[in-house]
């Protein structure tokens, strides 16, 4: 008599904790006929808690949101793209152009002039998020909404 089979059976609940260790003790009894059906009921017992690894395609699923400053926008991507093991770069450079806003000048840049790396992408974003920081430090200081405008006397002028 082959003894493999149960005694595997037996040692795949020593592996398991928590939930998974309740499901395997609550199975009913003569359930399982061989190790690979018991690896069968498992998955498919506990596969909407698995975790999936993410593509480079998920990369399309991020979108500069309505008003997003493009730094935050080119934080939420890089974040997103260094959790991608052998993220393919062709497809991230055209998921972040795809991701940016319409009216953004950069999407009108990488779309006339492509990028081939990462680093020329992230090399255009940074100089479009510096003017863009730029023009938004002169509105504030020439058109902010708390600031005084000094009052001048009206001097009539009479020759």
């Amino acid at each position: 008599m082959d003894l493999k089979e149960p005694c595997m059976c037996k040692g795949f609940g020593s592996t398991l904790a928590g939930p998974a260790l309740q499901w395997f003790v609550n199975l009913p009894n003569g359930s399982i006929g061989t190790f690979a059906d018991l690896v069968n009921a498992f998955n498919l017992q506990f596969a909407s808690s698995r975790r999936f690894e993410k593509t480079t395609s998920d990369l399309y699923k991020i979108c500069q949101k309505y008003r997003e400053p493009l730094r935050d926008y080119l934080t939420r991507f890089n974040k997103e793209k260094v959790s991608i093991t052998n993220c393919d770069t062709p497809t991230a450079i055209e998921a972040f152009r795809r991701g940016l806003g319409r009216d953004s000048p950069l999407y009108d840049e990488l779309t006339k002039y492509p990028c081939k790396t990462m680093d020329d992408v992230q090399a255009k974003a940074l100089a479009q998020i510096r003017l863009e920081e730029d023009k938004r430090g002169d509105e504030e200081k020439y058109y902010h909404p708390n600031r005084k405008i000094s009052s001048h006397k009206q001097i009539d002028y009479k020759p």
